[in-house]
């Protein structure tokens, strides 16, 4: 039981560690069509690494903090539906 709920967690922390570096990612990706070559590879290739690192670094602060599975499920929670579905039983 408890490896399930590591793995929930490590499975949450990879999730906010994408965030990140999927932002680098596109402006990485933007930088390199923009410059072409060495210079915008070296350029996109140290913005990838910053968005990984900021991820990492991000992610290991919710798990220390609060855990990660917590954190994401704040996020995904929708209380002003919640408050809709409790008028339409009334």
């Amino acid at each position: 039981m408890k490896i399930i709920a590591f793995l929930i967690e490590v499975f949450s922390w990879l999730k906010i560690v994408a965030s990140p570096v999927l932002i680098s990612a596109i402006v990485a990706g933007l930088i390199y069509l923009y410059l072409p070559g060495n210079l915008g590879l070296l350029f996109s290739s140290g913005i990838l690494l910053l968005g990984l690192i900021a991820g990492i670094v991000w992610a290991t602060r919710v798990w220390k903090n609060q855990g990660t599975t917590n954190y994401l499920a704040r996020i995904y929670a929708t209380p002003e539906l919640d408050k809709i579905n409790e008028e339409e039983k009334k």
